[in-house]
């Protein structure tokens, strides 16, 4: 599962375009979209959103399977020491 946030434009036909990365395969995936406020390429996101985000929590039914939300992240970073991608980020 990946994560993208982005700024888009929202045209006159209420639709908008993304380029995904290459490594996202072709078919059909599962896509989460959230629609925030109307944003300004000046103002960059605030510590202050975190109330909004945090009205989504429990809305969002990706991790709903997770039993153990503490084993399943150490099994995450377990995964990422093995393959190298844990860059120290």
């Amino acid at each position: 599962m990946q994560s993208i946030e982005t700024v888009v434009n929202v045209n006159q036909d209420h639709l908008i375009t993304i380029a995904l990365p290459h490594d996202i395969s072709p078919g059909k995936h599962r896509v989460v979209l959230v629609i925030d406020e109307a944003t300004s390429d000046d103002k960059p996101a605030s510590i202050d959103d975190a109330p909004r985000l945090m009205q989504m929590a429990g809305k969002v039914t990706a991790f709903n399977a997770i039993e153990d939300p503490v084993a399943w992240q150490q099994q995450q970073r377990d995964e990422w020491e093995r393959d190298g991608s844990n860059d120290g980020r």
